[in-house]
């Protein structure tokens, strides 16, 4: 099977896709929780729109009325908005990027609000070389938990969208990629060593994910622009 799109060879920058909704099992409404002085997801867009290697950020959020929050928070920052299925993930990233009318994505979680332009850069870096389609750098140990990024053409993703149908995957956006037989080609970009600390959550997940990251971001206040390298130096893995 061939590959899924033209990898890097587009031209135009990727766009960063976020995905955001208030419906969490842990814990709801993350997405906006406090997170001194603005929401979680207000930070993770004012820190990824630093990005030197793509050319904006959206979110992808769902249609119900719940997440109408979401589309509010987006709108006041100046940050497109796409709504979605609330459970076909996938359907939803497709039709973000069509909206977005993107070469390429840079696919990112709206409860990751400490990753970095730097850690985004790096992996659209990497993608910009060639050869593969989908371009991550979670699938193996190395980078601190809440750093995800996954850079992929929209040939790839509408590739995806189109050939599977199980609910699992529909869900789980790129999880088809990654399975023996999709003919994907995906590359795993690994930390440099400054960034190697798989113990440290920088996610928020749960209740105690938050209150370690409020930690964090008190610890650089009034600062937001701090990296991951400097939370990786700043002990913080070992507290």
């Amino acid at each position: 099977m061939s590959g899924a799109g033209s990898g890097a060879k587009g031209k135009q920058k990727p766009v960063v896709i976020v995905q955001a909704r208030m419906g969490s099992s842990r814990l709801p409404g993350k997405v906006l929780a406090d997170l001194c002085g603005q929401p979680v997801l207000g930070w993770l867009l004012d820190r990824v729109r630093r990005s030197v290697e793509a050319q904006g950020a959206m979110v992808a959020t769902t249609t119900a009325p719940e997440d109408d929050p979401v589309e509010e928070l987006a709108a006041n920052l100046g940050v497109a908005c796409f709504r979605g299925h609330p459970t076909d993930v996938l359907a939803r990233f497709a039709g973000a990027s069509k909206q977005a009318k993107a070469d390429s994505i840079a696919r990112i979680s709206g409860d990751s609000p400490l990753i970095d332009a730097q850690t985004v850069d790096a992996v659209i870096e990497d993608f910009r070389r060639g050869g593969a389609d989908l371009v991550e750098n979670h699938r193996e140990v190395g980078w601190p938990m809440g750093t995800a990024v996954e850079v992929m053409s929209r040939g790839c993703l509408e590739r995806l969208d189109r050939e599977t149908a199980d609910p699992v995957h529909r869900e789980h956006v790129t999880l088809y990629a990654y399975e023996n037989g999709s003919g994907v080609r995906t590359r795993h970009v690994p930390p440099p060593e400054a960034l190697r600390a798989p113990e440290l959550r920088l996610c928020v997940d749960t209740a105690g994910d938050l209150e370690r990251v409020r930690g964090i971001c008190a610890r650089f206040a009034p600062r937001r622009d701090f990296s991951v390298a400097e939370i990786v130096a700043s002990g913080v893995a070992a507290a």
